[in-house]
């Protein structure tokens, strides 16, 4: 496609996008980068669930120390012991996560193949009960193979703990790579055009 094929802005997309326009380039490099680490995931997937679930740990025992640092500061015995409960649980899970990262990647792979199957049910409901609008062929497809996908993972559980998790990281960040080196070259290549 030619640049000249795309239209121009117009004053509404130019609000509605807003700095967007501005920074084409940065949602370019950003995809591009995206799309590295995405390639990089799909070569190494177990290194990829590693790393995403120790991230995780780190997440959850900052947040709870957080947590911990607010219940200090709330007023009140019923706020603090909640908030006391809470970052316990966060900061065990983090520590829980550091020394027993192939578990928490077990548990983390069986609530995604849940996920899956869940979402791919309630896809199908959803077809059913909406069926008269025609619009049935994608989201009956889409729920199948939501459960299709959790069936197998549940299949192939405990052993697609180490790669699961990192190639759906990979194929995340490939997707949203892709979305925004795209989203980012329209945006140029139609703001080039209201410079003409």
């Amino acid at each position: 496609m030619r640049d000249d094929d795309i239209a121009p802005l117009t004053p509404m997309q130019k609000q509605l996008l807003g700095e967007a326009v501005k920074h084409s380039g940065k949602l370019i490099a950003i995809g591009v980068v995206l799309i590295i680490c995405g390639t990089i995931g799909l070569i190494a997937e177990t290194a990829f669930s590693y790393a995403s679930i120790s991230i995780l740990g780190v997440v959850a025992f900052i947040g709870g120390i957080l947590i911990a640092a607010h219940a200090f500061q709330s007023k009140g015995w019923k706020t603090f012991l909640i908030q006391s409960l809470l970052a316990a649980l966060y900061i065990g899970l983090g520590v829980f996560i550091w020394f027993a990262p192939l578990a928490a990647l077990e548990g983390l792979t069986l609530w995604l193949a849940a996920l899956f199957l869940i979402t791919g049910v309630l896809r199908i409901i959803a077809v059913v009960q909406n069926g008269q609008s025609g619009q049935v062929l994608w989201p009956s497809l889409s729920g199948v193979l939501s459960i299709l996908l959790g069936a197998l993972i549940l299949y192939s559980w405990p052993q697609a703990s180490l790669w699961v998790p990192g190639l759906l990281l990979a194929i995340e960040l490939l997707l949203q790579g892709w979305a925004l080196l795209f989203i980012g070259l329209a945006i140029r290549r139609a703001s080039h055009n209201n410079d003409k």
